[in-house]
Protein backbone atom coordinates (compact mmCIF):
# COMPACT_ATOMS: atom_id res chain seq x y z
CA UNK A 1 0.00 0.00 0.00
CA UNK A 2 1.26 3.44 -0.83
CA UNK A 3 2.17 6.09 1.72
CA UNK A 4 1.16 9.72 1.30
CA UNK A 5 3.77 12.10 -0.07
CA UNK A 6 5.71 13.80 2.70
CA UNK A 7 5.76 17.47 1.65
CA UNK A 8 8.01 18.57 4.50
CA UNK A 9 9.67 17.16 7.58
CA UNK A 10 11.06 18.98 10.60
CA UNK A 11 13.05 17.39 13.41
CA UNK A 12 13.67 18.95 16.79
CA UNK A 13 14.90 16.89 19.73
CA UNK A 14 12.24 14.34 20.56
CA UNK A 15 9.70 15.86 18.13
CA UNK A 16 9.03 15.21 14.47
CA UNK A 17 6.63 17.17 12.25
CA UNK A 18 5.48 15.85 8.88
CA UNK A 19 3.29 17.61 6.37
CA UNK A 20 1.42 14.89 4.49
CA UNK A 21 -0.31 15.30 1.14
CA UNK A 22 -3.49 13.24 1.36
CA UNK A 23 -4.75 12.57 -2.16
CA UNK A 24 -7.75 10.49 -3.22
CA UNK A 25 -5.58 8.14 -5.30
CA UNK A 26 -4.03 6.52 -2.20
CA UNK A 27 -4.84 2.80 -2.03
CA UNK A 28 -6.17 3.26 1.51
CA UNK A 29 -9.35 4.89 0.20
CA UNK A 30 -10.46 1.90 -1.91
CA UNK A 31 -13.90 0.88 -0.63
CA UNK A 32 -13.87 3.42 2.21
CA UNK A 33 -16.30 4.79 1.00
CA UNK A 34 -17.31 4.75 -2.69
CA UNK A 35 -18.12 8.29 -3.79
CA UNK A 36 -17.05 9.77 -0.43
CA UNK A 37 -13.46 8.78 0.44
CA UNK A 38 -12.63 8.90 4.15
CA UNK A 39 -9.22 7.99 5.58
CA UNK A 40 -9.79 5.06 7.96
CA UNK A 41 -8.72 5.57 11.57
CA UNK A 42 -6.72 2.35 11.50
CA UNK A 43 -4.64 3.82 8.65
CA UNK A 44 -3.92 6.96 10.67
CA UNK A 45 -2.75 4.71 13.50
CA UNK A 46 -0.66 2.60 11.09
CA UNK A 47 1.13 5.68 9.69
CA UNK A 48 1.86 6.99 13.20
CA UNK A 49 3.29 3.61 14.22
CA UNK A 50 5.38 3.28 11.06
CA UNK A 51 6.88 6.76 11.30
CA UNK A 52 7.49 6.34 15.06
CA UNK A 53 9.41 3.14 14.38
CA UNK A 54 11.47 4.78 11.63
CA UNK A 55 12.20 7.97 13.56
CA UNK A 56 12.61 6.79 17.13
CA UNK A 57 14.09 3.33 16.56
CA UNK A 58 11.20 1.32 18.02
CA UNK A 59 11.71 -2.26 16.83
CA UNK A 60 8.33 -3.71 17.80
CA UNK A 61 4.71 -2.87 17.23
CA UNK A 62 2.95 -1.10 20.07
CA UNK A 63 1.45 -3.39 22.66
CA UNK A 64 -0.97 -0.67 23.75
CA UNK A 65 -2.61 2.41 22.28
CA UNK A 66 -3.84 4.91 24.86
CA UNK A 67 -6.06 7.99 24.71
CA UNK A 68 -6.96 7.32 21.08
CA UNK A 69 -9.40 9.94 19.80
CA UNK A 70 -10.78 10.54 16.33
CA UNK A 71 -12.18 14.07 16.24
CA UNK A 72 -12.75 14.90 12.55
CA UNK A 73 -12.80 12.88 9.37
CA UNK A 74 -9.98 13.23 6.85
CA UNK A 75 -11.33 13.66 3.31
CA UNK A 76 -8.96 14.15 0.36
CA UNK A 77 -7.49 16.24 -1.06
CA UNK A 78 -5.97 17.63 2.10
CA UNK A 79 -2.59 18.62 3.50
CA UNK A 80 -2.29 17.69 7.18
CA UNK A 81 0.44 17.75 9.79
CA UNK A 82 1.41 14.66 11.73
CA UNK A 83 3.26 15.46 14.95
CA UNK A 84 5.19 12.70 16.73
CA UNK A 85 6.75 13.20 20.15
CA UNK A 86 8.88 10.57 21.87
CA UNK A 87 7.77 10.83 25.50
CA UNK A 88 9.91 8.01 26.91
CA UNK A 89 12.17 5.15 25.87
CA UNK A 90 9.15 3.12 24.68
CA UNK A 91 6.43 5.76 24.30
CA UNK A 92 5.33 8.22 21.63
CA UNK A 93 2.40 10.59 21.19
CA UNK A 94 0.92 11.42 17.81
CA UNK A 95 -1.53 14.02 16.53
CA UNK A 96 -2.94 14.80 13.10
CA UNK A 97 -3.90 18.47 12.65
CA UNK A 98 -4.42 21.03 9.95
CA UNK A 99 -6.54 23.92 8.78
CA UNK A 100 -7.55 24.77 12.34
CA UNK A 101 -8.78 21.24 13.04
CA UNK A 102 -7.64 18.33 15.14
CA UNK A 103 -8.24 15.07 13.31
CA UNK A 104 -6.91 12.41 15.66
CA UNK A 105 -4.46 11.78 18.47
CA UNK A 106 -3.18 9.05 20.73
CA UNK A 107 -0.28 7.57 22.65
CA UNK A 108 1.69 4.53 21.48
CA UNK A 109 3.24 2.22 24.07
CA UNK A 110 5.95 0.00 22.61
CA UNK A 111 7.52 -2.85 24.56
CA UNK A 112 10.54 -2.06 26.72
CA UNK A 113 12.71 -4.10 24.33
CA UNK A 114 12.18 -1.42 21.65
CA UNK A 115 14.59 0.93 23.42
Amino acid sequence: MNFPRIVSRVEGGSERFFELDITKDLDWFEGHFPGFPVLPGVVQLHWAVQLSQENFGFETVPHEVMNLKFKSIIVPPLAIELTLVQTGPAHARFAYKGHGREYSQGKLVFSASSQ
